[in-house]
C-alpha cells in the first residue's frame, strides 16, 4: 500500500476527512468512511493505515529528543486544533508531530 497516496486522498482539499479517519477505532469503520468518500480501501490496507494513524510511540530515543523542535505554531493538531505541537520525525516522507495538548501523534505530508 502506498501510505502517502492514501493519506493524500484522505486530506483531499482539506483535513476534515483525515480528522474523521483519526477518530476511527476499527479497520471496518475506516473502510466504511473511505467508501463513503469514494476511496477504495481493502481490509489489510485499512489495518495498516489505522495502525499508522493510531501510532503512539511510548518513549523518544535520545536522538529523537535532540531532533525535537516544538511549539512553532505553524502546524495545527488534526484532532483538537491546537497549535502546540512537537516535531518527532520524518517517516515515509510524512512529518510526524505530537500534539502537546491532546497527545495525538499525526503526520503531515
Amino acid at each position: 500500500m502506498d501510505l502517502q497516496a492514501v493519506l493524500a486522498r484522505l486530506r483531499g482539499d482539506g483535513d476534515e476527512l483525515l480528522k474523521k479517519a483519526l477518530r476511527c477505532s476499527s479497520a471496518d469503520e475506516l473502510m466504511e468512511l473511505a467508501g463513503e468518500h469514494g476511496i477504495d480501501l481493502g481490509e489489510s490496507e485499512a489495518v495498516e493505515l489505522l495502525a499508522f494513524l493510531q501510532h503512539r510511540p511510548e518513549e523518544l530515543t535520545e536522538l529523537e529528543l535532540d531532533a525535537v523542535a516544538g511549539g512553532s505554531g505553524l502546524v495545527t493538531c488534526l484532532l483538537c486544533g491546537s497549535t502546540s505541537v512537537t516535531y518527532l520525525r520524518d517517516r515515509y516522507g510524512i512529518k510526524e508531530y505530537r500534539c502537546n495538548d491532546c497527545g495525538r501523534v499525526f503526520g503531515i505530508r
